[in-house]
């Protein structure tokens, strides 16, 4: 017996510097995963994402929340016929890349967004900026609403009740400037 105590006081030893040292190496454990319990109770989430960038290119990566909110939304919740509902609000310098007749330099942005709007994702360009930047209404595709500003529409849409996501947007920047100039409309003076 007297082996069996010093037995288990030479491994307590041995073990406590080894459990002391992982303690004081993750001091506060390790995280877990989650879902929201009331998230079933919600008829839907409402969301407005913010696009305002220096580089046109931005908007790819923009893009990717989006698509992340919808897949998420498809594993999770909430459960209900129109589970999510998303806006886009373009009102910066990548207004051109929703312009058809840039399609071709921006064509990956273009595909990828009209996919999401076949999935409900709803875009919206400014009409001061699409005409500071030389186009139309009838200048964009098809799945592009033009609106009166974007600060209009990004006010409305959050007093309808929509989240706003304005991580999506840059520092604004000059609506012209080297990043789009090559891609202004035909009625544009720059």
């Amino acid at each position: 017996m007297t082996v069996r105590i010093l037995l288990y006081v030479v491994i307590g030893f041995i073990a406590a510097p080894l459990s002391f040292a992982e303690e004081k190496s993750t001091p506060y454990g390790s995280s877990e995963f989650i879902t929201f319990d009331g998230i079933k109770r919600l008829e839907q989430l409402k969301v407005v994402f913010d696009f305002n960038f220096a580089d046109p290119h931005g908007v790819k990566r923009a893009l990717h929340p989006v698509s992340i909110i919808l897949k998420t939304v498809h594993e999770y919740g909430p459960v209900s016929f129109e589970p999510v509902d998303i806006f886009v609000v373009s009102h910066g310098s990548e207004v051109v890349a929703f312009a058809k007749q840039n399609y071709e330099e921006y064509k990956d942005i273009v595909d990828r967004a009209a996919r999401l709007a076949d999935l409900g994702v709803k875009f919206e360009v400014c009409s001061v900026a699409a005409s500071g930047l030389g186009f139309n209404p009838d200048d964009f595709h098809g799945f592009v609403r033009v609106v009166p500003t974007g600060a209009y529409a990004l006010i409305y849409h959050q007093n309808q009740g929509y989240a706003l996501m304005p991580g999506a947007a840059t520092v604004p920047s000059d609506l012209i400037n080297p990043n789009n100039r090559s891609f202004l409309g035909t009625k544009s003076n720059n």
